[in-house]
């Protein structure tokens, strides 16, 4: 079963800006070598996420499950959120790429073939947890799973998502500092810096990141294919 299209109607620019960078940001250090439809799916799990009572109601809240809380380092739900992944500066035409992808399923584009999935992981990697669950999709590099019983479905996703995105803060990483500080809200609804750009996210990277339009983004400028995106490991995260 396919999850319900992703509606931020009634929200404030400043938390669809936040949802945005933050969900573009799990794209990219979560799936940025992978097609469009590796993307798109990953992007689908955070949503079904932040639908599900067991995680955070916002997007960035789901992203930064751990360190944003303040959380030890194997809290962490999304490893790059914790292993020093974002000191890397982005690859510009990368970014694009999965601000694009983000745009889309906040828009409410929904990437069915993961159906309710609320776990992924690589190909590389078996962990423990996976065996506790359903699979629901082979995606790219990445196996996707839903929770057995009730938990697992339809009705389970009864989440209402109302926006109050928090800053993402030093969970970011450096190399991605010069981004949110122009380009995300502040608590006031305005944005930090001179940008004026309350409200939206630029698909632009620092100077020092940048890439020429015409240059491909060179494979080594991508962040590594991550192991894990839960960090429950032996748990499964199973309640």
């Amino acid at each position: 079963m396919a999850a319900r299209p992703f509606s931020m109607t009634g929200t404030s620019a400043a938390d669809r800006a936040r949802a945005l960078f933050c969900l573009t940001t799990a794209i990219y250090y979560e799936a940025a070598s992978e097609p469009d439809a590796g993307q798109r799916a990953v992007a689908q799990v955070i949503l079904n996420r932040v639908r599900h009572p067991a995680f955070p109601a916002s997007v960035c809240g789901v992203v930064y499950q751990g360190p944003h809380s303040g959380g030890a380092p194997a809290a962490c739900q999304f490893s790059f959120a914790c292993d020093g992944a974002t000191a890397r500066a982005p690859a510009r035409l990368a970014w694009v790429r999965a601000e694009r992808n983000a745009a889309m399923v906040l828009a409410g584009y929904v990437y069915a073939p993961v159906g309710l999935a609320t776990h992924y992981h690589t190909y590389a990697v078996t962990p423990p947890w996976s065996r506790s669950l359903v699979m629901t999709a082979v995606v790219g590099a990445h196996f996707f799973h839903r929770w057995k019983g009730y938990w697992g479905t339809a009705a389970a996703f009864d989440q209402h998502y109302l926006g109050h995105e928090p800053v993402p803060g030093e969970a970011i990483g450096a190399a991605l500092a010069a981004l949110s500080t122009t380009a995300l809200p502040d608590s006031a609804g305005g944005a930090r810096g001179d940008s004026g750009l309350a409200g939206t996210v630029p698909a632009t990277v620092p100077k020092s990141a940048a890439t020429s339009a015409s240059t491909p983004v060179e494979a080594d400028r991508l962040p590594p294919a991550p192991e894990i995106l839960d960090r429950w490991k032996d748990t499964g995260g199973l309640r």
